[in-house]
């Protein structure tokens, strides 16, 4: 049976029974206004606060006397209001909030065998603090849930679905982001046996694993790995050939997450202000704005709508405009614009997320205006090496895997491994 709407007359009389009882109004009123808060108009984030703010204040309350049969419920109104926080670009109290909320969780794991709820919970905060550039207690407090994960599943088990892989990635991308090259490559591995595992066990698991295997082999030749991100990419032909030419959009949403995550994993390092570079287009240059924290942002939606962000998508389209006639340019021009090009898909890839036409029409053309750029590199400086081409298509041929596009995915595989083979060389 549906619930009549909540209104402003309905939290009225809430409060008053909240006054005459408020062991058992108090709840009453939480859920009402959590429930009103969430009716708000999302493009107001700061309209629907108040609501959240009170309800967690209730919650506190009921703690605070005592009533922990509240517990669940309070950690997971804050953890809402630190989203709503993070919305509005209350940065720091959103963080304050999710600190508070990952405490609860915790509480309540200790209390109740099934934990899995609260991880999310718990991964908000570690990405709250990766965004505030507190790597080291991302670290921490992702491994935590990791642990859960591990503990729910069970050792040695198979995972019921793919909650333990992308809290391996998120830790993979911490700890690089930590500056823990080689320990975040051991996770990367320990979760590409987990997506094996899954899609042995479950066909329609196998697309997943093609975007997967070909997304982390640019990473593995970013740090250093050549041979194993060639092995990458024959392994994700084998497993594109397993699949129908043309698939279906059902997983659409799934897929495209793991494709923003994974593809924008490879251009973290475009994205970061270090060792006396110049600041790039795009980034914001204030030392306490928020990290750039590519991949994970992606599956954590509060980032995809931040000011600095929507700015600094802006900016690289400024830069893109202005630089004239793409045939005159020289190979050192030409590497500056395939670098803007590509950092401009991958925030396009957040944009268009969920809408599987709009990333047709959007997204697929700007993956193939890539490769066309770094192929005419490549023709006016053979010296410069593979890896940029290369890297571009395997991005082109993740975009066909997300829209089920799989024999034309595994046709540029086959072209990024061949030109890998051909230049018989590392990294450049």
């Amino acid at each position: 049976m549906r619930s009549e709407p909540v209104t402003e007359e309905s939290i009225a009389e809430a409060r008053t029974l909240a006054r005459e009882e408020p062991s058992t109004g108090g709840p009453v009123l939480a859920r009402c206004l959590l429930k009103f808060g969430w009716r708000i108009d999302r493009e107001r984030p700061s309209a629907r606060i108040p609501y959240f703010e009170e309800a967690a204040a209730i919650y506190r309350g009921l703690l605070a006397d005592g009533f922990e049969e509240h517990l669940a419920a309070a950690t997971h109104a804050i953890s809402s209001l630190g989203l709503q926080y993070s919305l509005a670009h209350a940065d720091d109290r959103s963080l304050a909030a999710k600190a508070e909320a990952a405490a609860l969780a915790r509480k309540l794991n200790r209390q109740r065998e099934d934990s899995k709820k609260e991880t999310q919970i718990l991964g908000a905060f570690a990405h709250g603090l990766a965004e505030a550039g507190q790597f080291e207690r991302a670290v921490t407090a992702q491994r935590e849930v990791v642990d859960i994960h591990g503990a729910t599943d069970g050792p040695g088990g198979h995972p019921s679905s793919d909650g333990v892989v992308w809290s391996l990635l998120d830790l993979a991308i911490y700890l690089d982001l930590a500056g823990q090259t080689d320990a975040s490559l051991e996770i990367e591995r320990e979760a590409l046996q987990l997506k094996r595992r899954m899609a042995e066990a479950e066909p329609r698991c196998l697309p997943g694993l093609a975007i997967w295997l070909a997304g982390v082999a640019p990473w593995f030749t970013d740090t250093g790995h050549p041979q194993e991100a060639r092995q990458l990419l024959d392994e994700a032909i084998a497993t594109c050939d397993l699949l129908p030419p043309e698939g279906d959009r059902r997983n659409f949403g799934f897929h495209q997450a793991v494709h923003a995550a994974l593809f924008a994993r490879s251009g973290a390092r475009d994205e970061r202000i270090n060792g006396g570079r110049t600041t790039p287009v795009g980034v914001s240059p204030d030392p306490q704005a928020l990290q750039p924290v590519l991949g994970v942002s992606f599956h954590w939606w509060a980032f995809s709508v931040r000011q600095t962000y929507r700015a600094g998508r802006e900016a690289i389209d400024d830069a893109i405009s202005t630089t004239g006639d793409r045939s005159a340019l020289d190979p050192t021009q030409l590497a500056e614009l395939g670098t803007l090009l590509r950092r401009r898909n991958i925030r396009q890839s957040v944009a268009f997320n969920c809408v599987p036409q709009q990333f047709t029409e959007k997204v697929i053309p700007a993956l193939a205006e890539s490769v066309a750029l770094e192929r005419q590199l490549a023709a006016a400086s053979p010296s410069s090496g593979p890896r940029r081409l290369i890297r571009s298509l395997t991005d082109q041929a993740i975009g066909h895997l997300v829209t089920g596009a799989n024999s034309t995915a595994g046709e540029t595989l086959r072209e990024a491994r061949d030109v890998s083979a051909a230049a018989q060389s590392g990294p450049n």
